[in-house]
């Protein structure tokens, strides 16, 4: 069994005989759909590889080899009038360097824009070089291809004309490099999208080439409609079907493709034991690649396609889940997401919307999923609401689609999954730990804690390193959410927990749950349930030196403290009840009522 990690050349992958999740009735939809189409996803989901199957299935070049390329397929049992009636040509943007060496040339006389923007030519002509090579034997007439590039993409039109082909222009990534150029440089991005900016005269052009005989389809991919907007008027220069239906599965794997591909990975593993099941593998894969929805009208949620492949080749070949969930491959990617994102979550200070987001259990509501904005909006902040911000969210894979309400009035957005919840609370950590001795001191008490479940220590750092840090904000963070955000950001373990905030247990929901992962259940660590309450300084009738002077001995004895605890109590006893039905043998639990007195000091029973 050869499983295409990595893979987005669907030639390569038909011709070695590596796994290929079907989606080519799509491309049906897609020609119905227009001539001039934009199609957004999060990165690393799949759509290179959706390009290559359309290049492999439009390109008059393969022909001949339709039956082996797409026999097997839906397409192939019902190909379209289209099929490989184009010369195809590709641009991958991810191929333009953002930021190019200068080559020996005074960088007083030339800007980082300027530097760019002869890279684009350079990129362009060389695709120019490889069509009419790809197409030599029917492409006859000359090209010259010089420094312009919209001269040499021009004469290829004249050539391209004077055949019986059009070209379908597929454009990957075509805000790879303009969104590597936004996070480190924002005059340099403004110059490339302005009116006489190399980007922006680029979409002329191919806008100019669709309104005459040359280019007759077009298809781009990327992240978001930030670029296109700020590229175009309007994005009139292609149709935005990203949230249609009938694509919302188009890159990424339903349930039902998650049950094959586990069973046939288990049955060829040499390294597979009884003791890896299929149950467990799906609760692992469904708790950190599930959970994106790109349509309201979707009938069910998918998973992210390369962190699947990457869990499945570690399954294959070592008969084991992998020890980290999130790729190495994808982490760097994932940093850079992460870092256009803190505009939108970070704002001024603002750490609310990272708590919010941390403790995932709260949808968040928008007006409208945007389908464009621009730099401007990004930057101002009259255009910063709580849908520009949760529209942003959504295009990187940080939020995705839960639900509309029955007013219609209301989207609501969640955190997808474990691995995207991790994202978040790594930036709250390094928010309220800047100091690198303190994230390493909290990770020292989160592994001593899940060894002796002594917790002493912990309340000793949440108390003296991360209240003083609320000691100043605003009264709508003073809740128990906000202490269980807390320990969370100390608790996240990946390695050894899967971490459930506000689970539902039966008809009631738990403050924090943290349950060992399938392959770490024969450890002699512990399950562990938590129950938080918050008492204000003026509910116990103390100041806050006051409080500060007690002992914990003492502040256990307060009437209002044990009242607290009593509540929790109970609320933990119904909830280990549940845990116990649902998880019968294998659950091996620790109950912690956790008493907030204030952001001053913490009670534990």
């Amino acid at each position: 069994m050869k499983l295409p990690y990595g893979v987005t050349d669907f030639y390569s992958l038909r011709n070695d005989g590596e796994v290929y999740v079907d989606r080519t009735d799509r491309i049906a939809v897609m020609e119905d759909l227009g001539k001039s189409l934009l199609f957004l996803r999060p990165r690393r989901f799949g759509k290179s590889l959706w390009l290559s199957t359309l290049a492999n299935y439009y390109d008059v070049r393969r022909a001949d080899e339709h039956e082996r390329l797409f026999g097997d397929l839906a397409v192939g049992k019902n190909p379209t009038p289209l099929a490989h009636q184009y010369f195809v040509l590709r641009w991958d943007f991810s191929e333009i360097d953002p930021d190019p060496p200068p080559l020996g040339r005074d960088l007083s006389l030339y800007s980082r824009a300027q530097l760019i923007g002869e890279d684009i030519h350079k990129f362009l002509n060389g695709s120019v070089k490889s069509f009419l090579s790809d197409y030599r034997e029917l492409v006859h007439d000359p090209v010259e291809i010089g420094g312009d590039a919209f001269q040499s993409l021009n004469g290829l039109l004249d050539a391209v004309r004077m055949t019986p082909y059009q070209i379908y222009l597929l454009i990957d990534e075509y805000d790879n490099f303009a969104n590597e150029v936004l996070t480190a440089d924002r005059k340099t991005y403004e110059d490339l999208v302005t009116t006489d900016g190399p980007f922006k005269r680029l979409f002329k052009w191919v806008k100019a080439a669709r309104s005459r005989k040359g280019v007759d389809r077009v298809l781009m991919t990327g992240v978001s409609p930030m670029v296109m907007s700020d590229v175009t008027s309007g994005m009139n220069i292609a149709r935005n079907v990203s949230f249609k239906p009938a694509l919302a599965d188009l890159c990424g794997f339903t349930e039902n493709e998650i049950d094959h591909l586990l069973n046939e990975v288990l049955r060829a593993s040499p390294k597979a034991t009884n003791d890896v099941s299929s149950d467990d593998a799906k609760v692992m894969m469904r708790e950190w690649y599930n959970g994106y929805r790109f349509s309201l009208d979707a009938p069910e949620r998918i998973y992210n396609p390369t962190l699947v492949f990457y869990f499945l080749l570690e399954l294959l070949e070592e008969g084991s889940f992998p020890r980290q969930m999130l790729d190495a491959n994808l982490a760097t990617d994932e940093s850079k997401l992460e870092d256009i994102a803190r505009w939108a979550v970070n704002r001024d200070a603002d750490e609310g919307g990272i708590v919010d987001l941390v403790r995932k259990d709260e949808p968040f509501p928008i007006r409208q999923l945007l389908d464009r904005f621009t730099l401007k909006e990004l930057l101002e902040e009259s255009s910063q609401d709580t849908s520009f911000f949760g529209s942003y969210l959504f295009y990187l894979g940080l939020l995705t689609l839960h639900r509309e309400t029955k007013d219609r009035q209301t989207v609501e957005l969640v955190v997808p999954n474990e691995v995207t919840h991790g994202l978040y609370v790594e930036r709250l950590r390094k928010i309220l730990m800047p100091l690198g001795t303190s994230r390493s001191k909290a990770d020292r008490i989160l592994i001593e804690f899940v060894r002796s479940g002594e917790i002493e220590p912990l309340l000793d750092f949440v108390e003296s390193t991360l209240f003083p840090t609320f000691s100043n904000r605003d009264a709508v963070w003073a809740n128990e959410l906000t202490v269980k955000t807390l320990f969370m950001t100390i608790l996240w373990n990946e390695p050894v927990y899967i971490v459930h905030s506000e689970p539902e247990l039966d008809h009631r929901y738990a403050d924090l749950c943290l349950l060992r992962r399938p392959d770490s259940r024969n450890s002699l660590l512990w399950d562990l349930l938590f129950e938080f309450k918050r008492l204000s300084l003026q509910e116990v009738g103390l100041s806050s030196a006051e409080i500060k002077g007690k002992t914990r001995q003492d502040l256990m004895k307060l009437t209002e403290v044990q009242e607290a605890f009593e509540e929790a109590e109970e609320q933990l006893s119904a909830y280990e009840a549940a845990l116990e039905r649902r998880h019968g043998d294998v659950l091996r639990l620790r109950r912690y009522a956790v008493v907030a007195l204030g952001f001053e000091r913490l009670l534990v029973r």
